[in-house]
């Protein structure tokens, strides 16, 4: 588990990790900013909105947190050990954890 205040990263890929990642967001952050934003494709990224929400990306894939004012703290889980998981896909989509379902945009 890592637990992170206002980073801000360059696009990257979780060399070490075995599979899917779960992040969440909180704090006091400009809304509608600060989404994980995920290379599906060569011509197509998603915006996962993790705000107090729970989002699963492949941290295989090429990722990054978009641009934000205020204070922004994720907690990620994530695993380095055991049997690798393939490589499927970027974003997984699953049931809302509240009333307002993340927004994914091309």
């Amino acid at each position: 588990v890592a637990f992170t205040r206002n980073f801000e990263g360059s696009p990257h890929i979780d060399t070490q990790n075995i599979g899917s990642f779960y992040g969440m967001a909180l704090g006091d952050f400009s809304d509608g900013d600060g989404a994980l934003c995920v290379e599906c494709s060569a011509r197509e990224v998603a915006f996962v909105d993790t705000r107090n929400r729970l989002g699963k990306v492949d941290g295989r894939f090429p990722h990054w947190v978009a641009p934000y004012t205020g204070t922004r703290y994720s907690v990620i889980y994530y695993q380095t050990l055991g049997e690798p998981e393939p490589r499927t896909t970027a974003v997984f989509s699953g049931d809302a954890l509240v009333d307002d379902p993340p927004t994914f945009c091309a």
